[in-house]
Formats: C-alpha cells, structure tokens, sequence
C-alpha cells in the first residue's frame, strides 16, 4: 500500500513544525495509510475541513505568509496577517512568525504586543566620490538660505504655535521656487484650510493663479502613509505635520522614514508645537532628521539647527534669531537680520540706522 503521505518527507517535518493540530494529522495519516477510502470520505465530510485543510496544508500557509512578510514595509501587527490571509488559529500564525524571526527576517516590538518590524539589511554602497557638491539653489523665506548650505535629499523643518506663520512659510516657499528641479512642486496639505480658505490666502498674497497651478500640484491628505506620498526627486511641501496620535515621540519615526524617501529631492514640512519652547510636540524627536530647522513663535524665528552652513561666509547661524511680521497673507517682512541674541543690541542700531 503506497502512502497518501510520507511521514518522513520534509513535506511532512514541515508541516509537523508549524502545525498547531498535528494530532489532527496524524489521524489523517492513519486513515488514509490502512486504505479506507470510507472513512477518509467521512474524515472530510466533517465540518472540521476547512480549518483542517489550511492547517494541514502547512507549506501553503507558509509560503503566504513568507511573501507577505517580504511584501512588508516597516512595522505590522500580527492581526493584519491573521485578516489579509484568513488565518483564524493565532497559535498557527504564531510558529510561522518566530519561524522568521528566526531566520533573521523581523524582529519584534517592545512598545507593543503583536508587533512586528520587517528586517531590512540591504545595502547600497554610497558613491560619495562622485558627489558634485552643488547647492540645489532653493530660496527660503526670512533669508534662510543665506544661513545654511540646501543640497540634495535636505529635510527643512518649521515648528510653529497656532497662527505663527508655519502655513505661510509653506505658501512663500513654494512661490519663492517656481521651477526648481526644472519640475512641478508637490504641496501636500494635512491641515484644516481646505481649497476655500486655500485659495483665499493666495489670492490675498497676490499670487497669479495660473501661474501657482503652473508650478504647484496640491495634493489634500486624506489619510494612509504620509511617507507613501514622497517623489523622491524633486521639492515636497508638507503643511503641516501632526505627531501620530499613540505617542508624541513618535514623530521623530515619521519623520525619519520620509527622510529615506528622498533622494536628489528636498521636503520642507511644517509641524505644530507649543508656546514657551522651540521645537515642535515630540520634543527633540522631531529634530533629528531635519537638516535645518526653524522656530515661529509671535514674530520671532530662531534657527534651532542648520547642519551645514559656509563658515566663510556667515558665522555659526545655530540660535540665530530674527524679528519679522506677516503681510497679504504669506509674506514675511523681516524687521532686523539674523543674529545671536548677545549681539541684540548692535542689531537694533543697524537697523535703526538703515531706517
């Protein structure tokens, strides 16, 4: 009598390790290895036959679940593997996915239970030789880009408190570099304006219309993975950013995955942030990834962080601050020139002397 199923091949060793109803097998095996073909018949009239087969056939299951692990992004829950595959035994699923973390394939998450992170370990050898060490020649409200060197794949981050300008910096910006990377801009609005009030401020800042549609696409969030929206290539605007809602800190991840979404480009986003302090909620989080960094709050900027700046140009612009006001909707008039608050007072007579 041959066997419907050999015990001793992989097949079988496979779908014993991830099985959780191996007795359930075996009673399988036993019917269908003394040839009674009525009572393998009953065996699969039973109303234990879809959960039965999908156990059983051990390889499958593995198989989906293996590429839909590598089809991954980032972190998953375990739910969502038991929901997109239809797997209803947890403990099933659960062999399957210490079985790839065994093998080095995801790890999982401290912060939360059923939390998973796909192990990414590819690599690509950075050619810094042949970096040309050209600006991309962007323009930045308040005269930024006088302080700071902006090159390729550059994060620029503005925190503001409520009604501090974040938002107009964002529509300046994006005005101040009509044709940049010879290319349309990408405006992606996550905030309350909508197209009314949208359209509104432009027209109170004078812009051309057609001209703005010309050189800028705006796009309306509507939710998924901000990170998801990035073009790698060109000038991203986002206004503005609010910290994922189970935990503040967490901007900081938000942030640094839309920072590996750039390539030659360069993504300027505005985030909220309390009065009294400058940076943005999620605290220092939100200021790793950016390159440069600037604080709105009641008509003073400060520049938190400026990576990279020409020292023979301009002193270190860290902590440099400037006063300015808003006019016709997002333009920013600025009242003094950037400096240390030590050197306030020979600000003020320059200023004075140039009024």
């Amino acid at each position: 009598m041959t066997k419907l199923f050999d015990t001793e091949s992989q097949e079988w060793k496979d779908a014993k390790e991830v099985s959780s109803h191996v007795d359930l097998a075996e009673m399988y095996l036993e019917v269908a290895q003394k040839g009674n073909l009525k009572h393998i018949n009953q065996f699969f009239a039973q109303d234990v036959k879809p959960k039965w087969q999908k156990d059983f056939d051990a390889r499958n299951i593995k198989r989906d679940i293996y590429n839909w692990v590598d089809e991954a992004h980032g972190t998953f829950f375990s739910h969502e593997i038991d929901k997109e595959l239809d797997i209803p035994d947890k403990k099933y699923r659960s062999k399957l996915l210490k079985l790839l973390e065994k093998e080095g394939k995801i790890e999982k998450c401290k912060d939360r239970p059923g939390k998973w992170r796909k192990v990414d370990n590819n690599r690509q050898i950075m050619e810094w030789w042949g970096a040309d060490g050209e600006e991309v020649g962007m323009h930045l409200p308040l005269g930024v880009h006088e302080q700071a060197l902006i090159y390729k794949a550059t994060m620029i981050a503005v925190a503001g408190k409520w009604n501090s300008g974040k938002s107009a910096y964002c529509l300046e910006t994006a005005t101040l570099n009509y044709g940049i990377y010879n290319d349309t801009i990408d405006y992606i609005l996550c905030d309350e304006m909508g197209k009314n009030r949208f359209r509104r401020r432009l027209k109170s800042g004078g812009v051309n219309e057609d001209e703005f549609r010309e050189h800028v696409e705006v796009f309306e969030y509507v939710g998924g993975y901000l990170p998801d929206l990035i073009r790698p290539n060109k000038l991203t605007i986002i206004d503005y950013i609010t910290p994922p809602s189970d935990g503040q800190w967490k901007i900081g991840e938000l942030l640094a995955d839309i920072n590996v979404k750039i390539c030659d480009g360069v993504v300027v986003l505005a985030m909220q942030k309390p009065r009294g302090r400058d940076t943005a909620y999620g605290g220092d989080y939100s200021a790793h990834a950016p390159s440069i960094y600037i604080s709105l709050d009641d008509g003073l900027a400060r520049l938190v962080k400026i990576k990279e700046f020409d020292e023979e140009e301009v002193t270190n612009p860290n902590g440099k601050i400037m006063s300015f006001k808003l006019h016709g909707g997002f333009h920013f008039e600025t009242l003094d020139q950037w400096h240390h608050k030590d050197d306030e007072d020979a600000v003020k007579e320059a200023s004075y002397g140039r009024k």
